[in-house]
């Protein structure tokens, strides 16, 4: 059964050279790569082209100005293989990660996802710092867990043809997470595999720590997440004193309302700006579903 490993990149000059090399190191390799460009301008593109001239495996690359799940989409549209692996440039895979975020799907015709543990550097003392307010470990794929990003994740094409692909329609981010629900709303069958091991940074600076909490908020609030821990932030900025019930009381507290303010910010921006699902989208039991998951309903959904 042929598998294929898919990627998008943007402005990611600065660790192609590494990630590539973690991808030609695997232990399995995947029968083809395909990696979409969204429109870098920091010389990722031609980088890139230049990386890629020897790859031992079939390889296609486009470049094209697309958001994450255009650019998603996309490059599964230019494979066939039946079997697909997701990856981010950024995210660095050991080499067993592509025989064991794929072997499952191999082995078992009826699972259709599988999902790894994203383990978070704290090579530098900023990241170590970020480890004191954010999971350095990310698994799990059941209810109540984290659904794999798709950093570190393998679905069948018929999973991803069974809720109509990732969501386009969504502005900055949120477009795994809301792919991933969706499978797991219409029953499909998911495994989670400690073994498939991904590496990644956070971020390696403040501005851009808070840049990517302002993105996860707008994208939550279009695609309808958590609007009760969003506005729990929005109160603790409106009223800063809410901060010292926190388990760090006294300590970081610029650093810690600065937080709040920019996961708020992203959130009520989004809810009030942010892009609408498409009008055949519905919302199901509180989760919004694409036209396509709704025909995949269990018989026995109300």
């Amino acid at each position: 059964m042929k598998r294929a490993l898919i990627a998008t990149v943007y402005n990611e000059s600065a660790n192609l050279v590494r990630w590539w090399r973690t991808l030609m190191q695997q232990t399995v390799m995947p029968d083809e790569i395909v990696i979409v460009d969204g429109g870098s301008n920091d010389g990722t593109w031609e980088q890139l082209q230049s990386l890629t001239r020897e790859s031992p495996v079939p390889l296609k690359l486009e470049q094209r100005r697309c958001n994450i799940a255009e650019g998603r989409n996309r490059a599964i549209e230019l494979t066939d293989a039946e079997i697909i692996a997701s990856t981010d440039a950024g995210s660095f895979p050991e080499p067993e990660w592509f025989a064991e975020i794929t072997g499952p799907l191999m082995e078992d015709e009826v699972l259709e996802l599988t999902g790894g543990l994203s383990i978070v550097s704290t090579d530098s003392s900023f990241q170590r710092f970020l480890a004191k307010f954010e999971a350095t470990q990310l698994n799990g794929i059941s209810p109540g867990q984290l659904n794999p990003s798709s950093r570190n994740t393998a679905f069948r094409r018929r999973a991803w043809a069974a809720v109509g692909g990732y969501p386009e329609w969504l502005t900055l981010a949120g477009e795994d997470a809301l792919f991933t629900l969706q499978l797991n709303r219409i029953g499909r069958t998911r495994y989670y595999n400690p073994k498939a091991i991904v590496h990644w940074e956070f971020r390696e600076s403040a501005s851009a720590y808070f840049k990517l909490l302002y993105r996860n908020g707008y994208g939550a609030a279009e695609a309808g997440f958590a609007g009760g821990n969003f506005l729990r932030q929005a109160l603790i900025v409106i009223f800063p004193p809410l901060l010292l019930l926190s388990i760090h009381r006294f300590r970081y507290l610029k650093f810690r309302y600065l937080r709040n303010y920019c996961n708020a910010r992203g959130w009520i921006e989004g809810y009030l700006k942010g892009h609408r699902p498409p009008p055949d989208w519905r919302r199901m039991d509180g989760l919004l579903l694409s036209p396509e998951a709704q025909r995949c309903l269990p018989p026995t959904h109300p």
